[in-house]
């Protein structure tokens, strides 16, 4: 027996030890919800961690826009990626889940400034409404959808990110903000902004981490494992709270049939 668990071990750094000595990193394409600095502050403590537990060193990349990061994504740059995004239609079926950002569901929110005079969402009749891109899910599909289903007309006005949506409701640019459930809650006690929610869509998944097939089987199953554990890893303490969640949750690709029907339903 101790025999067989020293050999599992020794096969264990073995592969560890090449996949170290392999000079090119795995990229992981992170969806731009935030500026790129501030997206480097949540995810590089996370890569390494995955690093130091898989000796698979791994480093993130976006583009300078939401349709950038998509577009490398559809090219195959990516080895892994961090988004929903791959779901639509023209990008579904190449990168496969291994894991989802945390196990509460996002929901999709339109919200107002506190003191704004819009109490439903028909009052956003020919407003402006601000949303991170027309490629986003919970902060464009999904509240679309809804604007349609009520034959409500709005004024679109993007942001580039979930971020500069909400600085500009908080500055009184536009009239309402579409966003992510949980980025609201984080930027709002971040930014002490006061706001109000119109309209809030049913639950979907959280973002999941996925996985291009080119990928060997062995690092794939590693990655996995590494990101699943974190939440009972106290190594990982440090970059979970400086991410602010709680650690990644086991998810497949049936998962995300919901946020697949979202995109079918609402096109550019």
């Amino acid at each position: 027996m101790r025999a067989a668990v020293a050999l599992g071990l020794w096969l264990w750094l073995a592969m560890a030890a090449a996949w170290a000595a392999d000079d090119k990193p795995l990229t992981i394409g992170i969806l731009n919800q935030q500026t790129a600095l501030k997206t480097a502050e949540r995810w590089n403590p996370i890569l390494r961690y995955v690093t130091e537990v898989t000796g698979i060193p791994i480093q993130m990349r976006m583009g300078a826009t939401v349709a950038d990061t998509n577009a490398m994504m559809g090219s195959g740059e990516f080895d892994l990626v961090y988004t929903n995004h791959n779901f639509r239609p023209e990008f579904d079926g190449v990168y496969r889940v291994i894991a989802r950002w945390d196990a509460k569901p996002i929901f999709g929110v339109i919200a107002v400034r506190a003191d704004s005079p819009v109490k439903r969402l028909a009052d956003l009749r020919r407003k402006r409404v601000a949303f991170p891109s027309k490629n986003a899910f919970v902060a464009y599909a999904v509240p679309m959808e809804a604007l349609g289903l009520d034959r409500i007309t709005i004024d679109p006005v993007f942001a580039s990110h979930q971020e500069g949506v909400l600085a500009q409701l908080q500055a009184g640019s536009v009239d309402a903000a579409a966003v992510n459930s949980r980025f609201l809650t984080q930027y709002a006690a971040q930014q002490k902004l006061a706001y109000r929610e119109i309209y809030t869509s049913e639950g979907f998944p959280d973002l999941a981490v996925s996985i291009h097939p080119r990928v060997p089987a062995a690092q794939a199953s590693a990655i996995q494992a590494a990101l699943l554990a974190m939440g009972r890893d106290p190594r990982a303490a440090a970059a979970l709270a400086a991410a602010g969640f709680t650690g990644f949750h086991p998810a497949t690709d049936r998962d995300y049939d919901g946020v697949r029907r979202v995109y079918r339903n609402v096109r550019d």
